[in-house]
């Protein structure tokens, strides 16, 4: 599995239940990254999304601790979805292993863990990749956080894109690799 995120340099990704900042450029590469491909979530990720659909064109697997997340604005975008042509399911499960197991079918690389903060860090020990971000937005008022993979000694980064700029704000996209 592969965990894939967007942090500033004090490794906040969140304010008051949304992304800390919108960059064009990452929100492609998420797009690119992860289409055909399975995203596991959590149930508030995929509430922050347009209509609460799932994502078009990918298997996506939405961690709840009860069945009232089950959303059926969710279900019905997804109906909706499938009608007009696109490849999108919606699978709901409730524990890690299960979503663990219902991802195994697919090849390691195509299973993504987009979110939010707390199934980031439960997944965290199953992946060997992180695709991260780094951008250098001001922390203030970040309430949300991934952890910081260059101190906690398991990680490596392996590459480092150039920096690129959007309105104002540095940001480069990095890989980090499990240190074996």
């Amino acid at each position: 599995m592969i965990e894939i995120v967007n942090v500033n340099r004090d490794w906040a990704i969140g304010k008051q239940g949304r992304l800390l900042i919108h960059i064009p450029a990452d929100m492609r590469f998420f797009r690119e990254t992860t289409r055909g491909k399975v995203c596991i979530m959590g149930s508030t990720t995929l509430e922050s999304f347009p209509r609460m659909a799932p994502l078009k064109n990918r298997v996506n697997i939405v961690l709840i601790d009860d069945e009232q997340k089950i959303r059926r604005e969710s279900l019905e975008a997804e109906a909706a979805d499938r009608a007009a042509g696109f490849s999108t399911e919606l699978i709901y499960v409730r524990t890690p292993s299960e979503a663990i197991k219902r991802a195994e079918v697919y090849p390691k690389d195509d299973v993504f863990v987009i979110g939010g903060a707390s199934v980031y860090r439960l997944f965290l020990p199953y992946c060997d990749t992180c695709l991260v971000t780094h951008n250098d937005f001001p922390t203030d008022g970040a309430d949300t956080f991934f952890p910081d993979l260059a101190a906690s000694g398991e990680w490596r980064m392996t590459e480092q894109g150039a920096p690129q700029q959007f309105e104002g704000t540095t940001f480069r996209f990095c890989r980090y690799e499990r240190v074996k």
